[in-house]
């Protein structure tokens, strides 16, 4: 098995799943950033799902 094809079989680890309409993306791709909040807040961009909710880094 080629490594080229070990790739495409295997997930890459910085992707994110929305649990309620199992979208995924990478981390920096179409996911929508909560600003009404004082946190880091991903939504999904299909169902509007809560994907990521953390503190703000400082």
């Amino acid at each position: 098995m080629s490594l080229e094809h070990r790739r495409k079989l295997r997930p890459a680890k910085t992707r994110l799943f929305c649990s309620t309409c199992d979208h995924e993306s990478p981390l920096g791709g179409d996911w929508i950033g909560d600003d009404r909040v004082d946190r880091r807040r991903l939504l999904c961009p299909r169902c509007g799902n809560c994907v990521v909710d953390q503190p703000q880094v400082c």
